[in-house]
């Protein structure tokens, strides 16, 4: 978002801050400048409200057909294009774009699929560290070797966003083998109808354990016992219909100047029993075991497929009572249903409710703004929410088209210079990392052995979830079900909210963040990322030796770096200090001329036009 002038932003930020860690990459001289620039970037962002590629080659199609339309006018089409569409430009990505077109680049993208699944991943990275155990660290690993180095790059981008509207956490589901498997249904189903994704969602064993409605019981009048309700609350608060009543540009509407609320809270209650009797999957070899036993996983129900498996119906903990809930009436059954008929309206009673949710006037607005937010811009206008909106209706919630469209509307790929200043989105973090490891060349020891012996190849990437330290953010481990940021937060006393706009990313973005980030980045490039025990050093390497023509030319370094970076020159009065700083370093041998390719680096990557998606 341009709502950031650079000026005189630096002589505020040279009186300020002290006790911060130094730059490790600078000399002391260069290391002021350096900073400067950094918190330049703080103060840009504050004023605001507060070469890796694929290791395969995508498929091609001689029979395609290019629109001279489609195809990228300039590199910043490109860059801004792929910002949107994938974890970060690459050379091969951008080259096959500007062969084929934004079209045919996002329908070959939505027929590839995962190389290795996470759950594979996962489990394989644990047993090649000689872990005992599959967890959060090994959900890591996959997360970041898919973003970074699979083809699949579309469905990678959408399964983030997906899994920041659909949230569940490694910080309460521990199980590695469970988070992995979440995440393998979200990108799978990335390009499904959202009706279908819903249910997924639903049955899942990581969201029946994160939203505790896995072995959820149902009522007992005589104890007082009531269905548990956290699932029945967020199911429609963050998965479907919002809190208030949308139009179809996701504007609430108003009743006598208020908004209307969606549901109540007898409406929780009544979805509440409609998730009760699901548990633990009831695996087919333990058919004749005791149902209780498997609804509570005991030593005589258990197996290792029911941490990834979908959520069993046991109709003897499926609610008996009437179900009322957003304008329908489920009867209860009478007193003497068989069993049969129990479980087939256990499953009715499911496919009714997540068929109400689906088809509500408010899923659709409410998805779609979201989807767009994560993909593109935090504040799209009302025509282009609309517009996306009638997409999802018109095809029954196919996420393809809805992606397609949201991609390919004019105020993604043409946007108005009369709307820069609230165009575009603050950058999530782990998507700067990703978007830097795509475009330059790194080498990974880790994964260099996988291909050499033939096991799965994995990036030993390491947790990035302190803010002070690192990247503040570590993909699937967000601190609740709101996300690590809400879509409609507002910097409190700055000028987006003086605007009446939102900035989701600046929730997690402040001076310790924005330092920590710098100072990350810069320890990355100088020594690497992810400390490999074994062999005793960091697994993940950038290569910079592209650039090593360019080292005793502070111009032409930087105007390459930002080429590479961003598709374009950075703006003049953020180059002209870069230069400044790159040309105090010397560069008399080989280290130090390195270390002036890697502060070029730094120099870009801390720049409001890196850490803006516009």
């Amino acid at each position: 978002m341009a709502l950031c002038r650079s000026g005189a932003s630096l002589h505020v930020q040279r009186q300020g801050l002290t006790g911060h860690p130094p730059f490790s990459i600078m000399p002391s001289a260069s290391c002021h400048r350096l900073k400067a620039l950094a918190l330049c970037a703080t103060i840009l962002l504050a004023s605001c409200g507060g070469g890796g590629g694929s290791d395969s080659a995508l498929p091609k199609d001689a029979d395609l057909v290019v629109s001279a339309g489609m195809v990228p006018a300039d590199s910043d089409d490109a860059y801004r294009f792929l910002t949107q569409a994938s974890m970060g430009p690459s050379s091969e990505d951008i080259a096959r774009l500007n062969q084929i077109g934004y079209d045919n680049w996002i329908d070959e993208q939505f027929k590839l699929h995962l190389q290795t699944s996470h759950l594979k991943m996962a489990e394989d990275s644990a047993a090649a560290m000689g872990s005992t155990s599959i967890n959060g660290d090994h959900v890591n690993y996959s997360w970041w070797t898919h973003a970074i180095k699979d083809p699949a790059q579309l469905r990678q981008r959408v399964a983030f966003a997906l899994s920041e509207i659909f949230v569940v956490s490694t910080m309460t589901v521990d199980n590695g083998r469970t988070v992995a498997s979440y995440l393998d249904m979200l990108t799978n189903k990335a390009d499904g109808s959202y009706r279908d994704l819903l249910e997924a969602v639903a049955m899942h064993p990581a969201m029946g354990q994160y939203l505790s409605h896995l072995a959820n019981r149902k009522e007992d009048l005589a104890s007082g016992r009531v269905p548990d309700e956290n699932f029945a609350r967020e199911v429609m608060q963050l998965f479907s219909i919002g809190l208030y009543e949308l139009d179809d540009s996701a504007k609430p509407k108003t009743v006598n100047g208020l908004p209307v609320e969606t549901y109540t809270a007898s409406d929780i209650s009544g979805v509440a029993k409609v998730f009760t009797g699901f548990s633990w999957n009831w695996p087919s070899a333990q058919s004749a075991v005791d149902w209780w036993k498997c609804f509570w996983r005991s030593t005589e129900c258990r197996a290792t497929t029911q941490d990834v498996d979908n959520m069993s119906a046991y109709e003897a903990e499926h609610t008996v009572t009437e179900i009322n809930f957003l304008g329908i009436t489920i009867p209860m059954l009478s007193a003497q249903a068989t069993g049969d008929m129990k479980k087939a309206k256990q499953t009715s009673d499911l496919k009714a409710t997540l068929d109400r949710l689906a088809e509500h006037p408010n899923t659709a607005p409410f998805i779609s703004k979201q989807l767009i937010q994560r993909l593109v811009t935090s504040n799209p206008s009302d025509t282009y929410v609309a517009d996306i909106t009638h997409v999802f209706r018109a095809n029954r919630g196919n996420l393809r088209e809805v992606v397609k469209a949201i991609l390919l509307h004019d105020e993604a790929r043409h946007p108005s210079s009369d709307t820069m200043d609230s165009y575009g989105k603050l950058r999530e973090p782990v998507l700067r990392l990703t978007h830097l490891l795509r475009s330059i060349p790194h080498t990974s020891a880790r994964y260099a052995s996988g291909l050499a012996n033939g096991t799965t190849p994995f990036l030993l990437a390491a947790d990035t979830g302190d803010a002070g330290t690192a990247l503040g953010q570590t993909p699937m481990r967000a601190p609740s079900v709101f996300n690590f940021f809400r879509p409609g937060y507002q910097p409190p006393q700055g000028q987006i909210a003086d605007a009446g706009l939102v900035a989701p990313e600046m929730q997690i973005t402040n001076e310790t963040s924005v330092l920590g980030y710098a100072n990350f980045i810069s320890g990355v490039l100088a020594q690497g990322w992810g400390w490999d025990n074994t062999r005793r050093q960091f697994d993940v390497q950038f290569d910079v030796s592209q650039w090593n023509s360019n080292a005793t030319s502070p111009a032409a370094l930087l105007q390459s770096v930002s080429d590479a970076l961003l598709g374009h020159a950075l703006p003049d009065d953020v180059r002209l200090e870069a230069k400044a700083a790159i040309e105090a370093m010397p560069a008399t041998n080989a280290t130090q001329r390195k270390q002036r390719i890697q502060a070029a680096i730094l120099l870009v990557a801390l720049s409001p036009s890196f850490n803006i998606q516009q």
